[in-house]
């Protein structure tokens, strides 16, 4: 009986044939997704009743999908770092093993917040689309060096944006519940509590995994405590912000702009799309050539080397048969 590998995440294979190419040769007979964007739980079940493998991307995989790859799904081989919507503890009762590629993603995602950042503080997507409209708007916006920025969540790419800041001779706050003192000290990061951190930043950029604590994190409340003309940037999961009140904030003059790339629900139809002071990008942060190549061809190593009963790098493993635990917090 021939191996399946079933592969949702999209795209996959576009910029390099490599991935696919190292499942074939493992002997797996791979199939890419038939629908081309983000799967409906729907969509997904009807794929599994053969399936060896899912190789998956941000795609929800409750219980219910899940149950539909039984007994045959062994492995579900994430493709980039969010945890949400996979039920972990289904996986782990049923014997399905799950890794991911945490690393792969990160860079694609800080060179993203940098590219933002600076268009949010100099207006040039405004000046932008004012020049496709035929007109000459020299717009005056913010330099941010000397200026704060926090970073709200300061793990893999957290930590890459605050060295980044630094050598741009930002000041760099940082609010996480595990503080890195040692490396804070030697970057010239400072950890501080929420509230510090909101009421000093010049820019906010929120980089967490979506759980119970970090859902609705950042809403009108914390909102008001920025500085008048402070910038927002989410770039990890829709649902730590409150959108409604980003809008309210932005709208009444409070927030000078703010850039989105997640949000709680995908594709994203709503009233920020009508601010001139918002970016809004398509979920698309780790969409380089070179990181979707690392967080593809990370998915399809994790997979051979399971299938071979190799040990996988530990900081790509979420829970494999025979762990008492997960080796990482979920949602």
């Amino acid at each position: 009986m021939s191996l399946i590998a079933q592969v949702t995440s999209y795209p996959y294979g576009i910029s390099s044939p490599d991935p696919v190419r190292l499942l074939e040769e493992a002997g797996f007979t791979v199939r890419l997704s038939p629908h081309q964007r983000k799967h409906t739980s729907a969509e997904t079940a009807d794929l599994l009743g053969d399936v060896d493998v899912l190789v998956a991307g941000t795609e929800p995989l409750p219980a219910e999908v899940l149950q539909a790859g039984l007994p045959r799904l062994k492995h579900v081989a994430r493709v980039g770092v969010g945890l949400d919507g996979l039920d972990v503890a289904f996986c782990q009762a049923n014997g399905i093993a799950v890794t991911y590629t945490p690393d792969a993603p990160a860079r694609s995602v800080v060179e993203q917040v940098f590219g933002l950042l600076i268009c949010l503080g100099r207006r040039f997507i405004e000046a932008h689309e004012g020049m496709r409209q035929g007109k000459w708007n020299r717009l005056t916006g913010t330099l941010f060096t000397g200026k704060t920025l926090g970073i709200l969540g300061c793990g893999r790419i957290g930590k890459q944006v605050a060295e980044i800041a630094r050598a741009m001779r930002m000041h760099v706050l940082a609010h996480d519940i595990v503080e890195d003192s040692q490396w804070a000290q030697a970057h010239g990061v400072r950890y501080v509590d929420l509230p510090e951190l909101l009421r000093s930043s010049t820019a906010l950029t929120i980089h967490l995994p979506l759980t119970d604590r970090t859902e609705d994190i950042i809403g009108g409340k914390e909102l008001a405590l920025l500085p008048r003309g402070a910038y927002v940037l989410n770039t990890c999961r829709g649902e730590v912000l409150d959108e409604d009140a980003l809008y309210r904030a932005l709208q009444d003059g409070h927030l000078g702009g703010a850039a989105l790339d997640v949000y709680r629900k995908e594709p994203y139809q709503g009233p920020l799309q009508t601010l001139p002071n918002v970016i809004l990008c398509c979920h698309q942060g780790s969409c380089s050539h070179d990181g979707r190549y690392a967080m593809e061809m990370g998915a399809a190593e994790n997979t051979v080397t399971y299938l071979q009963g190799s040990t996988i790098t530990t900081d790509r493993v979420v829970w494999l048969p025979g762990m008492d635990a997960p080796a990482v917090s979920y949602r």
